[in-house]
């Protein structure tokens, strides 16, 4: 019996909540390793505590933290009023410069369901949205965090959450959580058995035949890659499909090598890639990575009479290179594109105006001081016509 129909609807919309968790939870069987990362976690989080928790989740690049965190926020969010996942922390802070209120205005503006919040945040939270806050249960991932000072801009102290309110942050640098939060839990790399089994996931992708054929190469793949899951996909994905002699060579390459970092594996796999796909990978790289671009703009910038752009990229994807999200947006793992910004620093270390692109604002001004213009002889003028091109789409728009 029910006291009143409001409180027979609340139990049903919490019994639909939870069948619908349950549902979601389903999702992550492809996600090799990832319940003994869950479990202690969610232990962590201490969820029955009325108390506001925040937690770090720390790791190398590349270890699986955004995989964890999403998993996380994916089976948790039912259970509270608002949620919000801000990805990529350390790269909206760093285009969004000095105004970064406006990160902060977006993550209030979620939580509260609110597009158009005042500019008046920048002196504090007002005392209506405060007393809002503190009335509401809340789920909130940071992903990425470079430094404590997004941290304080992002969140500051959490006495505006109300009870029972959870933060996760992602980093990479333990020292960013210090002072900040509850508990970390460092991420731990796949056991020997874990690793196996998602490295055959990508390699044997259509020739599951051969992975007792190739059980000892793989087993010298896997050890090399000291269980670290975005080093296994793209060593896999590098592999998927080759001939066994191919394998071989590859073998040996990367016992020479020596793997310090993960670093090292991406640069064996760049070197795999034809000429065009390795401009293709740079330019994102360096030029677009964090931008946020769809699909189509990126074919139209990088389009070229003499290959096709949306078969590079395919290939890339395939190989773990670069990703494409549900909205088209593309982008590529912070490994990557460190990796992608040595190679390009390499080709001259001495003389910044020999290389293919430049980065640093420092090494532009220089080149451009000296006259020293040969590296925009590729695609400079190109890169203008096509820029002249956004801007007339933009127009019309």
């Amino acid at each position: 019996m029910y006291r009143d129909d409001a409180k027979l609807v609340e139990e049903i919309v919490q019994n639909v909540l939870t069948k619908l968790s349950q549902v979601d939870q389903g999702k992550s069987k492809g996600l090799v390793g990832i319940e003994k990362q869950i479990s202690p976690i969610e232990s962590l989080l201490h969820l029955e505590s009325e108390d506001v928790r925040v937690l770090g989740i720390w790791g190398m690049p590349g270890i699986g933290k955004t995989t964890i965190a999403e998993e996380v926020f994916r089976r948790l969010r039912s259970k509270y009023e608002s949620c919000y996942f801000m990805a990529n922390v350390r790269e909206e802070s760093e285009r969004c410069g000095t105004n970064s209120l406006r990160l902060s205005k977006n993550l209030l503006s979620t939580l509260l369901e609110e597009e158009n919040l005042k500019d008046e945040l920048i002196n504090g939270l007002p005392p209506l949205v405060k007393k809002r806050l503190h009335r509401m249960k809340v789920l909130i991932v940071l992903d990425d965090v470079k430094d404590a000072e997004q941290l304080e801009v992002l969140i500051g102290t959490v006495d505006w959450l109300g009870p029972r309110s959870r933060i996760i942050i992602t980093t990479r640098d333990k020292q960013v959580l210090a002072g900040k939060v509850d508990d970390i839990y460092e991420v731990e790399a796949l056991d020997s058995a874990e690793s196996f089994q998602l490295f055959n996931l990508h390699a044997f992708t259509k020739h599951e035949h051969l992975e007792m054929e190739y059980y000892e190469l793989s087993k010298k793949m896997v050890d090399y890659t000291a269980g670290v899951p975005l080093v296994l996909k793209a060593l896999a994905n590098l592999l998927c499909g080759k001939d066994k002699d191919i394998w071989e060579n590859q073998a040996k390459i990367l016992k020479i090598e020596q793997i310090e970092n993960v670093h090292v594996v991406f640069r064996l796999i760049y070197t795999n890639l034809d000429s065009h796909e390795k401009n293709i990978l740079l330019d994102i790289a360096c030029f677009f990575d964090g931008l946020k671009l769809k699909l189509d703009l990126i074919k139209l910038l990088l389009k070229d009479r003499h290959y096709s752009v949306s078969t590079k990229l395919d290939r890339l994807k395939d190989k773990a290179l670069v990703t494409i999200s549900q909205q088209s947006i593309v982008s590529m793992h912070d490994i990557i594109q460190e990796t992608a910004w040595e190679i390009v620093r390499q080709e001259s270390v001495e003389e910044p105006g020999s290389r293919s692109r430049l980065l640093n604002p420092d090494d532009i001004y220089h080149v451009l001081k000296d006259d020293k213009v040969n590296i925009f002889h590729r695609r400079f003028d190109y890169f203008c016509s096509v820029l002249l091109e956004m801007l007339l789409i933009l127009i019309d728009v």
